[in-house]
């Protein structure tokens, strides 16, 4: 006995994936360039040169890179006073969590109504 409709399903489920994964991308990318304008907005501004050096770019994987300059070396471990980053990520860490959910939720939507 077979389902009715189950290879119908499983074609949405097996395209689901590859849309969550854009959406989400998106939403990162987007969360991430509010990340780096919120900080740009609370980094001590003494010549305006730190401000220049916060920057952020989309990696392959479809993850978001924000890079605060010289005065966060967080890979080699001295990482240095960075005031401005986490208030920024504790202003804004509900809404990206938000975001990245309606991105899922409108995926699976467009997945089964489209």
């Amino acid at each position: 006995m077979s389902v009715i409709g189950a290879d119908k399903v499983m074609r949405k489920l097996s395209r689901l994936d590859r849309k969550v994964k854009a959406e989400v991308d998106l939403a990162n990318q987007k969360s991430g360039e509010e990340l780096i304008a919120i900080s740009k907005v609370l980094i001590p501004k003494r010549t305006g040169e730190s401000v220049k050096n916060i920057k952020g770019k989309r990696l392959q994987d479809g993850s978001y890179l924000c890079d605060f300059g010289e005065g966060a070396k967080v890979i080699e471990g001295d990482r240095g006073p960075r005031p401005f980053v986490n208030p920024a990520l504790k202003v804004s860490r509900k809404r990206f969590k938000a975001r990245a959910k309606r991105a899922v939720n409108k995926a699976v939507k467009a997945s089964f109504n489209g």
